[in-house]
């Protein structure tokens, strides 16, 4: 295993224990113990960074939940580590339904245990075509409910606009490499695809700026921006619809 060199060294070794008690633990049901997203391939990671891991073993059952739990609640990160378990089975049966989260998965994971399960995952284009639209107007969605609810509230404009950024940042990567054939991996990157298919980049960024605000912006900022924000979130889903 090789883990990103940017992991602080007490986390990657944090990481690497538990992996480890899953494989003491869980012996022959184990599979494979992947290591996936922004970990993987960020240049700047965290001590408290989200950790995302996928547990695949051969059968799940009530035993081997507890021993995963076991192992997670001796890291001392189980609000920090986001598992998903599945079995040999659920994975190849997967893709279909939930095709962002594995072609984003494909792009960038490091086996940390047992066998590299994720290299010959089959991704439909057209089923990455359905789920990306589907994402990308259930945002258009929220982003109007949300909007009705907090017109007037300075601080849930900004935290939606931002949950917002990071919904469309993920669907916008697949709809970019679904647009272009390219695949785009750091934000930086997908921030370039999504301009390079006609979407406003800019208005992300302007968008990401508000996490490092030393304040809450004005209201009326907030709300222009938000107006541009679910203009262009319209536009991709149309994108999706006619690809």
């Amino acid at each position: 295993m090789h883990m990103n060199p940017n992991v602080p060294q007490k986390l990657a070794t944090d990481i690497q224990a538990f992996s480890s008690s899953l494989e003491v633990g869980l012996s022959e049901n184990l599979v494979s113990v992947v290591l996936y997203g922004g970990i993987v391939k960020n240049d700047f990671i965290k001590e408290t960074d989200r950790v995302k891991i996928m547990i695949v073993l051969k059968e799940v059952s009530v035993s081997c939940l507890d021993t995963i739990s076991e192992a997670l609640i001796s890291t001392k990160r189980a609000r920090q580590i986001q598992l998903l378990t599945l079995t040999t089975s659920d994975l190849n049966t997967s893709t279909d339904v939930f095709p962002i989260k594995f072609l984003d998965m494909q792009q960038d994971y490091e086996v940390l245990a047992g066998d590299d399960v994720v290299k010959e995952l089959e991704v439909s284009r057209d089923n990455l075509r359905f789920r990306c639209e589907q994402e990308i107007k259930n945002l258009m969605l929220r982003l109007r409910a949300m909007y009705m609810q907090s017109r007037k509230d300075n601080q849930a404009l900004q935290t939606t606009l931002l949950k917002g950024y990071y919904s469309f940042l993920q669907s916008g990567d697949a709809l970019a490499e679904l647009k272009t054939g390219k695949v785009y991996r750091k934000e930086s990157e997908v921030l370039d695809g999504i301009e390079s298919i006609g979407l406003d980049a800019n208005l992300m960024r302007s968008v990401l700026e508000l996490r490092s605000a030393d304040k809450v912006s004005d209201l009326q900022t907030l709300q222009a921006l938000y107006e541009k924000f679910m203009n262009m979130i319209v536009d991709a889903a149309e994108m999706a619809d006619q690809i």
